[in-house]
């Protein structure tokens, strides 16, 4: 019985053990499974925050109206997630190495708490791996401080103290491993690094580059569409919209606005005799000019709102609002061209032709170019390298251009242009030896067009082809007419030209055609082709000029001391003859310059076995300063103006005195030859030896073959 009873105790007493064992392990089940619980939801927890965090940031710096927008909103977004009060932007600047300060982005809970702290941090800039900034900046990672107080190297340390701020972090803005801009953060604890923080903010700063370089793009084909890449200025499309704007404004104020519009004179001389890469370093060089003219003009213009733009080629504009005078500020230009530009370490000189016009009664942007175009169109027609302002009449001018441009085909099919001829002779006997065909114009309207209205139509339409053809074959008609006329029969006749024909395909068959046509001999033709020819070094053209030359017909440069041909270019090409341009005749004999000019291109021609021909002679002193620089023909109204074909022999025969008696000229009419005993500047010229060359024109034969010609 006791046995018994023992047993049931212990029987107790095992299942009351194991009872309590069991309730211990499902306690400690429990806790394990509870503890699994709270673990799997702070993971989750900490993995929606951050996916809170990165997708607030990435929706920011996708809707963000700029970048700063898009850094404010991270700055709030990464002080919510770690719970810090202050979060700070900083952008990077420029310099090698660069340095970075703030951009006064701030998220701050408490302003007036931090105010010292921002100030301090607003006042700074950090250089290059100085500072929490600076050594972001240097490593291009995040970096950590537990305690900004003990810590050396950061330099704020007093003004973070007032503000009770201890730990602090940042990390990098990258865009194509560049830092662009750094953020930091700071805490009033002090705490250890979170490895795991860092790596989230590493992410935001991969998703805030990623905007900033997605936000560069599009800038920079914004600059592409609005600016014009060679110079940085703004682009006639912004022009445009700034001139509209500019109207809106001035039509509100009751002001006005002005436009400058201008290019540079004989640019394509510039790019084809020294190189497209010289070009484009002067039409930079001419930029930074006009930057510095309209940055100098705030005495005649309101700065802020003139701006210099390129429309394209060799054309720019410039915009001037509440200008007082738009002609000091033209001139002020000319003037700083006066100076040469440095381009590939050589001196280049140029000019500007400048049209402008004021906005008064025009209301569009359209209208204010177009009429600053028609005043650049008279700056260029009234000799280049001036200004010229747009009056209501030079409308008239476009309209009467236009009419003309219209009318020109018809001219040519329409038997309405004539030919006149001028005479060219020797200077030293005063022989006529040759004619130039001079084209004119016969409008059933306007009458007399003149030359210098129709022919740029002519070359602007392509239709001085045509002309030219025309011009050609009536002059070898006309000439080849007077057959053994004793007068005539032995002058030879010069023909202008152009670019255009020369680069047309035929051309020398076509004035071979000419001659067998009209039984004119070859060597009574010579054919003037600008200084344009020499600097262009065309190929083809060059190797024109050689069949026409092999073909007996004689070569002139017409023009020449315009440009910047050089001597390579000279003894390259097959020419016969240079013909002096007449604005250094015209200047002559006061302007020193021209006459050094003048004599220089005298003994150039004489040394390359060339003769040479003055145009333009229109006084007595011209002709006599002439003579004794050496030069040997000349034509001008001293002796002739261009005359009708049928005027052509009476004018001959009255000049014929000359080859009698050329010592003294007035008025146009030569007088006898004064007494031996009477000082004459004629008498007293001695000329030098011409060469083979010029000793045969001036005879009027090159091996029984009539003498040069040239072109008034």
């Amino acid at each position: 019985m006791i046995d018994e009873t023992a047993n049931v105790t212990r029987l107790g007493q095992r299942l009351a053990r194991e009872r309590q064992a069991r309730l211990e392990a499902e306690e400690i089940s429990e806790r394990a499974t509870r503890k699994l619980y709270d673990a799997i939801r702070e993971r989750d927890a900490t993995a929606t925050a951050v996916a809170e965090l990165l997708g607030a940031v990435a929706a920011a710096a996708n809707e963000a109206t700029t970048m700063g927008d898009a850094l404010v909103v991270a700055l709030q977004r990464v002080c919510q997630y770690t719970g810090w009060p202050v979060g700070h932007a900083l952008g990077v600047g420029a310099g090698d190495p660069p340095n970075i300060a703030s951009l006064g982005l701030w998220h701050l809970d408490d302003a007036g708490r931090y105010a010292q702290f921002r100030a301090e941090s607003e006042s700074r800039r950090f250089p290059y791996g100085v500072g929490l900034p600076g050594r972001v900046l240097a490593t291009a990672e995040p970096a950590w401080i537990p305690n900004v107080t003990e810590e050396p190297s950061f330099l704020r340390v007093a003004a973070a103290s007032q503000a009770g701020l201890a730990a602090a972090f940042a990390f990098p803005v990258i865009v194509r491993s560049d830092v662009r801009a750094v953020l930091e953060f700071f805490s009033v604890d002090e705490l250890a690094i979170k490895d795991d923080w860092l790596r989230v903010v590493a992410q935001v700063g991969a998703q805030l580059g990623r905007a900033v370089e997605r936000e560069e793009a599009e800038a920079r084909l914004m600059r592409q569409g609005l600016y014009d890449g060679l110079t940085g200025l703004p682009n006639r499309t912004l022009l445009m919209e700034r001139l509209e704007h500019a109207l809106l404004r001035a039509a509100r104020s009751g002001t006005q606005i002005d436009l400058l519009f201008m290019d540079i004179d004989d640019f394509k001389t510039i790019n084809d005799s020294l190189g497209h890469t010289a070009g484009d370093g002067v039409l930079a060089g001419v930029a930074e000019r006009l930057g510095a003219c309209i940055r100098s003009s705030d005495t005649v213009a309101r700065l802020s709102s003139s701006m210099v733009a390129r429309l394209g080629g060799d054309e720019f504009a410039i915009l001037l609002e509440n200008c007082g005078d738009l002609r000091i500020v033209a001139e002020r230009i000319l003037r700083a061209l006066r100076d040469p530009l440095i381009v590939m370490e050589r001196e280049t000189f140029v000019s500007l032709s400048i049209g402008g016009a004021s906005s008064g009664t025009i209301r569009t942007a359209a209208d204010l170019l177009q009429s600053a175009d028609m005043a650049l169109h008279i700056a260029k027609s009234g000799g280049k390298d001036r200004f010229e302002p747009f009056v209501p009449a030079m409308q008239l001018t476009a309209d009467r251009r236009l009419q003309l441009a219209t009318e020109l085909r018809r001219a040519v099919d329409g038997d309405q242009l004539r030919l006149h001829f001028q005479p060219e002779l020797n200077l030293i006997d005063g022989r006529v030896i040759g004619v130039e065909a001079l084209v004119r114009w016969e409008h059933p309207t306007y009458g007399t067009v003149p030359p210098a209205e129709f022919i740029p139509l002519a070359e602007e339409s392509g239709l001085i082809v045509d002309v030219g053809r025309w011009v050609l074959g009536e002059a070898c008609t006309v000439v080849a007419g007077w057959g053994d006329d004793p007068v005539l029969g032995r002058l030879s006749v010069a023909v202008n030209v152009s670019g255009r024909q020369l680069r047309e395909p035929g051309l020398a068959q076509t004035v071979a055609s000419v001659l067998a046509e009209t039984g004119l001999d070859a060597g009574r033709l010579l054919l003037e082709v600008t200084e344009s020819v020499l600097m262009e070094n065309d190929k083809f053209a060059v190797s024109v000029l050689e069949e026409l030359r092999r073909s007996g017909i004689r070569l002139a440069v017409d023009d020449f001391g315009t440009g910047y041909s050089s001597l390579g270019a000279l003894l390259r090409l097959p020419i016969d003859q240079l013909k002096i341009d007449r604005s250094f005749v015209q200047s002559l004999p006061d302007d020193e310059d021209a006459g050094t000019i003048a004599r220089a291109v005298v003994n150039l021609g004489h040394n390359l076995n060339l003769t040479v021909l003055a145009e333009g002679i229109e006084t007595e002193a011209q002709l006599i300063a002439l003579r004794e620089f050496g030069c040997e023909l000349g034509q001008g109204y001293l002796f002739a103006r261009p005359v009708p074909k049928d005027d052509v022999r009476r004018v001959i025969v009255e000049l014929a005195d000359v080859g009698h008696a050329f010592g003294s000229v007035s008025g146009g009419v030569h007088q006898p030859a004064p007494r031996a005993d009477t000082w004459s500047p004629v008498r007293s010229y001695r000329p030098r030896r011409p060469p083979v060359r010029a000793r045969r024109a001036m005879s009027g034969s090159d091996d029984g073959v009539p003498g040069d010609a040239g072109h008034s």
